[in-house]
């Protein structure tokens, strides 16, 4: 079989789906991955020092303003932290507390975390907009 030289074979892969894929798959990881790394909803207190960086080896224990106990997004006990925090006392701890929170139950989980072994408790908080006159409250 003969070909002339206007119509020869076809012989490149056209690569435009493939980018087009690929652009729609960017787009989904970029809206979704947001999504997976909040946590529970909490009102955190706000601050003036700056935060600090959270990884994903952190234990993050969650108060909300009905004092329900979540750990990393699964909704718990105080016994069931406080085995948890046996099991995993090399990990460094996170409390994501509501401002409504009393202070006894943030302190009451910091006593279980000291416990149990945990060497770095942290508190999260929200930055505060810095203020001319520097009013600390």
């Amino acid at each position: 079989m003969r070909y002339s030289k206007q119509r020869g074979v076809f012989s490149n892969i056209n690569i435009t789906p493939l980018v087009d894929v690929m652009l729609v798959l960017l787009v989904i990881f970029m809206v979704t991955t947001p999504i997976i790394v909040k946590g529970i909803k909490v009102n955190l207190p706000r601050t003036h020092s700056g935060s600090a960086n959270i990884s994903k080896k952190d234990i993050i224990i969650t108060i909300t303003e009905r004092d329900r106990l979540y750990i990393d997004k699964h909704l718990s006990t105080y016994t069931e932290l406080n085995s948890f925090l046996k099991q995993n006392s090399k990990s460094s701890l996170v409390i994501e507390a509501d401002k409504t929170v009393p202070y006894g139950l943030v302190a009451k989980i910091i006593n279980i975390a000291k416990a149990d072994s945990i060497q770095k408790v942290a508190l999260a908080t929200r930055n505060k907009p810095t203020l001319k006159n520097n009013n600390l409250f």
